[in-house]
């Protein structure tokens, strides 16, 4: 029984996806950015005057249209015409991580945007965690 609970633990805790892939410099990431406040998009210009005076980082964007489901979607300011970042060296963790495999965005049919160079593939198969818990 306490390999099972513990098979069920490492399943919760580990890591479930990776990325691959390289960047193809279209800039759609840069321009087509989905902002979150305690897990909930940011859905008014309100809102979002808020969080910038909280967290400096948010004045790097500009609103530039709505979603689907009303979210605001953003343009980073460092982004130039030829698809570069103005800022590279110094840009924030979050620039650095993208797209990040979340797997609370991926398990909802999140992905990377259409022409992006990345994609995720799972970290282990599920006979690796069967095999590494003496189960299979």
């Amino acid at each position: 029984m306490f390999k099972y609970i513990k098979f069920f633990i490492s399943l919760i805790q580990s890591s479930k996806y990776k990325r691959k892939g390289k960047c193809k410099k279209c800039g759609n990431c840069c321009r087509n950015i989905l902002l979150y406040v305690e897990d909930e998009p940011i859905k008014t210009k309100e809102q979002f005057e808020k969080v910038k005076e909280w967290d400096k980082h948010f004045r790097n964007f500009l609103i530039s249209g709505k979603g689907e489901k009303g979210e605001l979607l953003f343009t980073c300011r460092e982004i130039d015409e030829n698809n570069r970042c103005r800022m590279y060296f110094f840009r924030g963790l979050g620039c650095r991580i993208y797209p990040h495999p979340d797997t609370k965005f991926l398990t909802n049919g999140g992905k990377p945007l259409d022409g992006c160079g990345y994609y995720f593939e799972t970290d282990k198969k599920f006979k690796s965690y069967l095999k590494l818990y003496g189960l299979h």
